[in-house]
């Protein structure tokens, strides 16, 4: 099969051919129709501390068809069109059994050395992390669903519930799934930070009351203004070094920050302003089955759409530059691999 593979940190992806990948019991292999471009994926190839080996095959926000099914599985035919999640976990211990796979300690990740991911023709994994498509919907749509569900898990974290406000710190993919989420939650208030023109312009599409450069106007105060108060949770969606010590200076006394954003590299902040306004920290990584359901339903009856974040799509050939244009990125939002 043809597939995108990582060599080495700073270096463009190749194409290369690699060996059909086979089912063995208890696997699937899926043909790959979608997959999103991530920005874990941007930073995890441009990383200098946390290096990924040479020949992994990333990409971890994908649907396809079933391909092939191992012995032993159930529940799935080959021609099913499903959605794949960005893990496998081992499906038996305690985690796994409590819907927690997520935590499971025999976990590893697709995309990012442990398991090939989905910048290729074919993937495999486990019945675990497949979910299967409702008719109608669209392989773009369900490429989306591994995000929109890292957003709805954010927002849960932060316990966040109707009639709070927030700030949403970067207006990427992660960022604006944060956005639909908290609008289809009943916010208050949203104000979304980020220097981009063309993202502030559709986070203001999206439901966004505000959108704000950060680097000319505070988010927190700008809320403030809207409501008569700070926010009541911050969402930290950009994951380089330095935006949790940015996240800890918008919140307000009592405030709670949540971190959905992916930073590779160490990110020192200051403790003692945290604690001088005893802040709740805490960090999300998402992706639990019921969740994943939740978004898949959500999609498909039209409650929520993501249509809008894909800006641009891409065939295999062209994956290497859109990659690097990505880097420094200037009027895309999520950049799609199709088949």
């Amino acid at each position: 099969m043809k597939a995108c593979v990582f060599k080495a940190t700073g270096a463009p992806l190749e194409i290369a051919d690699i060996p059909d990948p086979i089912a063995a019991p208890g696997e699937i292999v899926v043909r790959v129709r979608n997959c999103g471009i991530c920005g874990s994926d941007l930073h995890a190839a441009s990383a200098q501390t946390v290096q990924m080996p040479p020949g992994t095959i990333m990409g971890h926000e994908l649907s396809g068809t079933v391909e092939q099914i191992g012995d032993g599985v159930s529940g799935f035919a080959p021609g099913d069109p499903v959605v794949v999640m960005s893990y496998l976990a081992c499906g038996a211990c305690a985690k796994c059994r409590t819907a927690a796979a997520v935590t499971c300690t025999a976990k590893q990740l697709v995309g990012f050395g442990e398991v090939p991911g989905g910048y290729a023709e074919l993937i495999k994994t486990r019945p675990g992390s497949v979910f299967k498509m409702p008719p109608g919907m669209s392989f773009r749509a369900g490429a989306t669903v591994e995000p929109l569900v890292v957003g709805l898990h954010g927002l849960r974290r932060a316990r966040f519930t109707a009639g709070q406000s927030c700030v949403i710190m970067g207006a990427g993919p992660i960022g604006l799934m944060t956005l639909l989420w908290a609008r289809f939650a009943g916010a208050r208030a949203i104000v979304v930070a980020e220097f981009l023109l063309d993202r502030r312009e559709l986070a203001l599409k999206l439901g966004a009351d505000a959108a704000v450069d950060p680097r000319m106007h505070n988010p927190a105060q700008a809320l403030s203004r809207l409501t008569g108060a700070g926010p009541d949770v911050i969402f930290e969606c950009i994951g380089e070094p330095g935006t949790m010590a940015q996240a800890i200076t918008f919140a307000p006394r009592g405030g709670r920050i949540t971190i959905l954003g992916v930073s590779m590299e160490d990110d020192g902040f200051p403790p003692g302003l945290a604690m001088s306004k005893e802040l709740e920290v805490n960090f999300s990584l998402g992706l639990e089955p019921g969740e994943v359901e939740t978004a898949i339903a959500v999609l498909a009856s039209g409650r929520i759409t993501t249509d809008p974040l894909i800006t641009h799509t891409v065939g295999l050939a062209d994956l290497p530059r859109a990659f690097d244009a990505l880097q420094h990125p200037t009027r895309q939002t999520k950049v799609m691999l199709e088949f």
